[in-house]
């Protein structure tokens, strides 16, 4: 007998194929992205206060969030996106840029930005 995700049928072939090729998972169907997987930043950073907030892109079925490591010369931001959907349900098949954001406890001052995934240097509006 075939896995369920193989007996889907036609009406699922276009979505599928589309959410493949974007990167997306179809749970239950194997993950193309590991729960919690960290993404590079890849989007402009803009800093208000304590709040740094940058966009990301996100599937029908995924979440993603941004955290901070604050170092005295430095404060180091991790990307993080996961698959939210259900074992067995097909995810709609669409990508949108969602806004992330963490709170620092001091403002960024003079402080350099790094993404931790790249270890590269990021500018801040």
């Amino acid at each position: 007998m075939r896995p369920t995700c193989m007996r889907r049928g036609l009406r699922y072939a276009s979505a599928g194929l589309l959410a493949l090729t974007a990167g997306l998972a179809l749970p239950g169907c194997g993950s193309l992205t590991d729960p919690g997987a960290a993404r590079p930043i890849s989007r402009p950073v803009t800093v208000q206060g304590r709040t740094i907030t940058t966009t990301t892109e996100v599937g029908g079925c995924q979440s993603a969030w941004l955290t901070a490591q604050e170092k005295g010369k430095s404060v180091s931001l991790t990307l993080k996106v996961k698959s939210t959907g259900k074992s067995g349900e097909a995810c709609p098949a669409y990508i949108g840029l969602r806004p992330v954001s963490t709170t620092l406890r001091q403002p960024v001052g003079s402080r350099s930005l790094l993404d931790a995934t790249t270890g590269s240097t990021l500018s801040a509006r």
